[in-house]
């Protein structure tokens, strides 16, 4: 019976020996402390307080990410925060009470100094529409000689409507007035129109052959059939009109637009042609530089309306078109064209 007991404590007492011997054999264990979330303010306590203040605040941003991302639990960021919070108070209590008004460094040049306190990933840039653009446009469309109250002048007698032709090219830029989102543009440039008018009657424009002072649609003699008479005046334009642009915030003609504005004009070329036979059945052609006592300068208001880059524009001259009693009446110029707005 008594070396089944021994038997037995031997049993029982011979692991815990074997295990307190084989612990005494092993090496000390060392605690290793987590310094994920300690190290940011280990490392803040080592640089000055006004520094310490500007990485800390910067380190809350990146702990939020972490959180976020699952990095880290939320009680793992709050004891972080709270530890950054204390960090910013201690450094922000020393950097007041030692501050000096003969300091001329400012927190932002501070954090020029160490470009790892800023992450420009962490930032987001609003990039707002175009402020202006430049724009090409090209109108087509009729002219007539009108009265100042926009009835066709007795001169249309004598003039092909359908045949009398105005054609326009301007470079202009458009400019948005106040904030990207402003639906009012200003736009100004510079463009050359040709105007042509198409006499039927076999007539054309010319000065008085005794006087010279007067300008008239005349007969055309010494002409057995006339084909065409025209008379092509060419002039240089700088107009300027404000726009109402319902297009997308930050866009241009790209939605409804109405615009009203002024244009002025110079004359810089003008000439009339005709062609047909002559009483002898040969084809004749003459043709005739002259100003035709037209006025070299005037100005027109516009008014225009369209739909992203079609543009309807109507064109009125304030001035007569000739000279003070060089014509049998006062004419005005007018035109209504179909444009496009390449932009």
């Amino acid at each position: 019976m008594k070396k089944f007991v021994l038997f037995t404590l031997f049993l029982l007492c011979g692991p815990l020996a074997y295990a307190s011997t084989l612990t005494d054999s092993l090496p000390p264990i060392t605690v290793v402390e987590d310094t994920t979330f300690t190290t940011p303010v280990a490392e803040a306590w080592e640089l000055s307080d006004k520094e310490q203040m500007v990485r800390s605040s910067v380190q809350v941003r990146t702990i939020i990410r972490q959180l976020e991302n699952g990095e880290l639990s939320q009680e793992e960021a709050q004891e972080t925060i709270d530890s950054l919070i204390s960090t910013i108070y201690l450094a922000s209590a020393s950097y007041f009470e030692n501050y000096e008004s003969t300091a001329t460094e400012s927190v932002v040049d501070a954090l020029s100094q160490d470009d790892e306190l800023f992450d420009l990933e962490d930032f987001e840039f609003d990039i707002e529409g175009e402020q202006k653009t430049f724009v090409f446009e090209w109108h087509i469309g009729s002219n007539r000689l009108l009265t100042n109250t926009l009835r066709d002048a007795a001169a249309m007698e004598h003039v092909n409507g359908w045949l009398s032709i105005e054609n326009r090219f301007l470079f202009s830029q458009k400019r948005r007035l106040g904030g990207y989102a402003s639906p009012f543009q200003l736009q100004h440039g510079i463009g050359f129109s040709g105007t042509v008018f198409s006499f039927k009657n076999e007539r054309t424009i010319s000065k008085d052959i005794l006087g010279g002072t007067g300008t008239g649609l005349f007969p055309i003699f010494n002409m057995n059939t006339v084909w065409a008479s025209n008379w092509n005046y060419t002039h240089l334009n700088a107009p300027i009109m404000l726009h109402l642009d319902l297009s997308p915030k930050g866009t241009f003609n790209e939605g409804l637009n109405i615009g009203v504005g002024l244009e002025g004009r110079m004359r810089i070329a003008s000439s009339a042609a005709y062609s047909g036979r002559d009483l002898d059945g040969d084809w004749f052609t003459r043709t005739t530089q002259s100003g035709f006592n037209t006025r070299i300068l005037n100005y027109a208001v516009l008014a225009q309306a369209g739909y992203k880059q079609v543009k309807l524009t109507g064109r009125f001259e304030r001035i007569p078109l000739f000279k003070e009693g060089a014509f049998e009446e006062d004419v005005f110029l007018g035109s209504l064209t179909l444009g496009f707005a390449l932009n």
